[in-house]
């Protein structure tokens, strides 16, 4: 399940790319898919989430002649050469993070000129929704430490020395299932509701219905529940 548009605009086919804060590296598959010549990195603090990836780039291994490696770390200690890297992917990321903004600069050295960052939040109103619906929800460990303002956002991260190009919403039929699973948060492993509604996007991830496929994509751009940005290094 893809934040990006990972075609959108053109890139290094046979560059390097970073996902920072990988967890079990979907992006990176995404990426060998579209781009086999690409290298391919993945880095995150978690250790269960490294051996996942470490076990589907098993299964991916074939489709890429570039490979991938996955390593951990910091995404305020970014472990390679200022002007190094072509693509820098930061998904589902920022918001977790205290110092956000040392993270982006921090992406912003290691990125060529002219290389794409592509980041993705939490869109506000679905997640402000999340929020008021529990307040576990927002207080569990790990757990998601603002609600950004998109615009500003978007202005931050353009300040750091990037230039935006643009921005999508993606995964609307998600934002229900997380509004109800806040919605029944001390019974949701055993709501009938939410089992129902996580079955129906397992189908949609896995067998891509075209039905669910056209509801996703009519609603995203109203109930999206990623906001995603496309940007390049000046």
């Amino acid at each position: 399940m893809l934040t990006f548009n990972l075609t959108k605009y053109s890139l290094n086919e046979s560059g390097t790319m970073l996902d920072v804060g990988c967890g079990e590296g979907r992006h990176i598959f995404g990426i060998m898919q579209n781009y086999p010549e690409m290298k391919c990195i993945g880095l995150d603090m978690d250790d269960d989430s490294l051996v996942k990836a470490e076990e589907g780039y098993e299964f991916f291994e074939s489709i890429s002649n570039a490979g991938a490696e996955f390593l951990k770390g910091s995404a305020y200690s970014l472990p390679f050469q200022n002007n190094s890297l072509d693509l820098i992917v930061c998904s589902e990321v920022l918001e977790h993070l205290h110092q956000y903004n040392d993270a982006v600069k921090e992406i912003h050295r290691v990125l060529k000129p002219g290389g794409k960052f592509y980041a993705s939040v939490p869109a506000s109103w679905p997640e402000k929704i999340c929020w008021a619906l529990s307040k576990d929800y927002q207080n569990q460990p790990g757990g998601h430490l603002r609600i950004f303002n998109q615009s500003k956002l978007v202005s931050e991260i353009s300040d750091a020395g990037f230039k935006f190009l643009s921005s999508d919403r993606f995964h609307s039929i998600h934002a229900p299932y997380w509004w109800i699973r806040c919605l029944f948060w001390n019974t949701q492993d055993s709501n009938i509701i939410v089992k129902l509604y996580k079955k129906i996007l397992e189908r949609h991830i896995l067998k891509k219905p075209f039905f669910l496929d056209c509801i996703d994509k009519i609603f995203n751009p109203f109930m999206g529940k990623s906001f995603s940005m496309y940007f390049e290094k000046i």
